[in-house]
């Protein structure tokens, strides 16, 4: 049973909520994955209705019908990301990695003459690199008092030195698609979804006192946890014309069973005294669920248009039991809305050669928030936040390929921004140093009644090679 006790805010009436985590890992755990071939994402994910490579089951597993031949590819990334900061002053952050990104295999079998002359099975791994480091520097207007060595009647003042939230981690997505074509004018998929998340997150606090330097860990941090779920997908493609196709998919909710996660937290007991120890419990987690609708257009042999919406239906994500996580699920009830997002894609054919280019816009999946926060002046209002937590992300990509005759090379970048308001304080932080080896008691350096905001850009990149073989 989870035992995280973070009071993050007071919103609307819900107090206490231990939500920190939750929210930060919901684009962990969410259905769909930023990953793919490099035509897929030089073309912005937008391949919902023209179908054909193994990626494109991510959008609708029809795609896997629309496959004439048998193809393998494999997909190497180098992704980067920065933070620009902003609360009084401005900090800046970045960090990069190389990695695997996807490996997929498509196999066609050809039915002779029947109506149904196409069957396809398709293969797919993906993942998704979740590194992201925050940070804010000094501000000497953010200062409040703590108890000094547990005597209440001895206050220290402090000065806010600093703030770091960072988080590792992955989410893999393992697809194995049944693809189906019926006269080359209606296409049908399938798809079993095996993902696995691994999220690691570890947030501190710095405070100066009398020009030394304490640093605290928000309590509850560092915390990691490792979950595997399934989802189902299923999706129809038709050919209005040779020119016009549509197509349709839903993707169920991600279900994790048996979340593991790990955490150090100061926790108090039936004796009625707090111990600072490293926990561990398990949890269960629901998704959001989509539904894409799909247009696309293919003009001869050289041009191809495709835009899709997608609907997420973020009312499915709970937290089980139930009972353990009633602060949380009223908060995702109240505040995580449905959300939109928009993809547009186009690929040019010049013989051999290729060039693409797309845009994606993803809404945030929260609604405004209204809470009483100081944006770093020392002043904390009443202000309300249309982009707490998460803000709206815009992708643009450019791609390009070449067809050796069997054996291709496909290129892709993409660049993705958003902006956002980073809630933080009015929690516990813990000084994990001060203890009489029994009894662990958390030292409160923030003011605990007070949120404070921050301004985040935040911009990631995304660089893609992918070699592929059709036969």
């Amino acid at each position: 049973m989870k035992k995280i006790f973070i009071t993050l805010m007071t919103v609307a009436g819900i107090t206490n909520a231990q939500i920190v985590q939750d929210i930060n890992s919901i684009p962990a755990y969410s259905n769909g994955i930023n990953s793919g071939s490099a035509r897929y994402i030089g073309m912005g994910g937008a391949m919902g209705a023209l179908g054909g490579d193994i990626s494109s089951v991510e959008q609708n597993p029809a795609g896997l019908g629309v496959a004439i031949t048998s193809e393998v590819n494999v997909t190497l990334g180098f992704d980067s990301y920065k933070n620009k900061s902003t609360f009084g002053n401005t900090f800046k952050t970045d960090d990069n990695s190389f990695q695997f990104q996807n490996v997929g295999a498509t196999f066609v079998f050809a039915n002779g003459d029947d109506a149904w002359n196409r069957f396809s099975i398709g293969l797919k791994y993906s993942q998704e690199n979740l590194d992201n480091w925050m940070a804010l520097g000094r501000n000497d207007k953010i200062t409040g008092t703590y108890l000094t060595n547990d005597d209440p009647e001895e206050y220290t003042t402090y000065t806010m030195a600093g703030y770091q939230d960072q988080i590792n981690g992955y989410k893999n997505k393992m697809s194995m698609n049944f693809g189906a074509s019926y006269n080359d004018k209606i296409y049908l998929g399938l798809g079993l979804n095996l993902h696995d998340v691994r999220f690691d997150n570890y947030v501190v606090f710095d405070e100066d006192t009398d020009g030394t330097v304490y640093r605290y860990d928000l309590n509850g941090t560092p915390y990691s946890s490792d979950a595997t779920g399934f989802s189902l997908s299923a999706g129809v493609i038709g050919k209005v014309n040779d020119a016009l196709r549509l197509g349709l998919a839903y993707h169920s909710p991600t279900w994790y069973s048996k979340i593991e996660e790990n955490y150090f937290a100061n926790l108090e007991f039936s004796d009625g005294n707090y111990y600072y120890d490293l926990y561990y419990s398990q949890y269960d987690r629901n998704s959001d669920s989509r539904l894409v609708a799909s247009a696309g257009m293919v003009i001869g042999k050289s041009f191809a248009l495709n835009a899709d919406y997608t609907l997420h239906m973020n009312g499915s994500t709970k937290l089980k039991p139930k009972n353990d996580f009633s602060s949380t699920n009223a908060f995702f009830d109240k505040y995580l809305k449905s959300s939109s997002e928009i993809r547009l894609g186009g690929e040019y054919r010049l013989d051999k050669f290729k060039i693409r280019a797309g845009y994606s816009f993803i809404e945030s999946p929260f609604d405004n928030i209204t809470l009483n926060a100081d944006p770093g002046t020392g002043t904390a209002a009443s202000r309300n936040f249309k982009d707490a937590f998460r803000g709206n992300i815009n992708s643009f990509s450019l791609g390009a390929g070449y067809d050796f005759g069997g054996f291709y090379l496909d290129a892709a970048y993409q660049y993705q921004s958003q902006n956002y308001n980073y809630i933080f304080g009015n929690a516990d932080y813990i000084d994990y140093d001060y203890s009489d080896d029994t009894v662990y008691y958390a030292s409160l350096p923030l003011n605990t009644t007070n949120n404070y905001s921050a301004k985040v850009k935040n911009t990631r990149g995304l660089f893609l090679l992918t070699a592929g073989w059709q036969f």
